[in-house]
């Protein structure tokens, strides 16, 4: 009995000596591929965790979280200019495809068929485009080619989930003018609006002419020779009043109102 027992522990020993374990990272899938035998076990994806196998048993692991690649490539706008931009792309593989990502395509999938097909694609969207549209459309632009990289890798085994443009870098000679031009519009809003200014306080002064010239037309319509002969009477009669002066008045002066003259002797002695 005891004989027994030291060879079912030396077995299990044996077997947990020849044992291997491997561990699958959070965010990662893997399965299980025989060299020795049937090759990729495709009909089980491990999550994460320990997977116990035999020594001579791989392990091919995946990361099947939302991965996010980005390019910088040199374009040719439609009008001929050269501009470099930054472009990234979200993808992941398919978790239920991923025994047939690894036998058609592998784990370097990004490098072997995204990325060609997102640089061409990418060149050739943006040679539809002048190069001042660019930036007003560059919503647009990443539409397009999104749509056209998901075509472009259908059947491959990936799924996507957003594309942008990050970055758009202009030749110097082309920010210089765009700089120029902002400058030169700023310049004529500023003139424009000092005109507007000028134009209001034009304005302003010939609305206090105007009405000065009526006030005038006032007065004078108002100042009848009657009104004036009256005036002129209430002169006479406080000079008339005035204990220390003398005065002379001719009766009729050329507008029919008396003049008067002073005799300068009111102050003499």
């Amino acid at each position: 009995m005891k004989a027994k027992l030291k060879y079912s522990i030396c077995a299990i020993s044996l077997i947990a000596s020849l044992s291997a374990c491997t561990v699958v990272q959070p965010g990662y899938n893997a399965m299980i591929w025989k060299p020795w035998g049937n090759g990729l076990i495709t009909e089980e994806i491990y999550d994460d965790g320990p997977i116990w196998h035999w020594p001579w048993v791989g392990v091919v692991n995946y990361n099947t979280q939302w991965q996010t690649f980005t390019e910088e490539i040199s374009v040719l706008t439609q009008d001929e200019l050269h501009i470099d931009i930054t472009v990234s792309v979200t993808l992941r593989p398919i978790l239920t495809e991923l025994p047939q990502l690894e036998l058609e395509v592998g784990r370097n999938y990004y490098k072997s068929i995204v990325k060609p097909e997102f640089a061409s694609i990418t060149r050739n969207i943006f040679s539809q485009y002048p190069y001042g549209e660019v930036s007003p459309q560059s919503p647009e632009i990443e539409a397009k080619i999104y749509q056209l990289l998901k075509e472009k890798t259908q059947g491959k085994h990936l799924e996507f989930d957003n594309l942008t443009i990050d970055h758009i870098i202009y030749p110097e000679v082309v920010s210089a003018a765009v700089n120029n031009k902002l400058a030169v519009e700023q310049d004529i809003e500023q003139k424009d609006y000092e005109m507007e200014i000028a134009k209001k306080e034009a304005e302003i002064q010939r609305i206090l002419a105007q009405g000065q010239r009526d006030a005038q037309e006032i007065i004078d319509s108002s100042l009848t020779r009657k009104y004036l002969q009256y005036k002129a009477l209430e002169v006479q009669d406080k000079l008339a009043a005035s204990p220390n002066a003398k005065f002379y008045f001719v009766p009729i002066g050329n507008d029919g109102l008396p003049i008067i003259v002073d005799s300068g002797g009111g102050n003499k002695k």
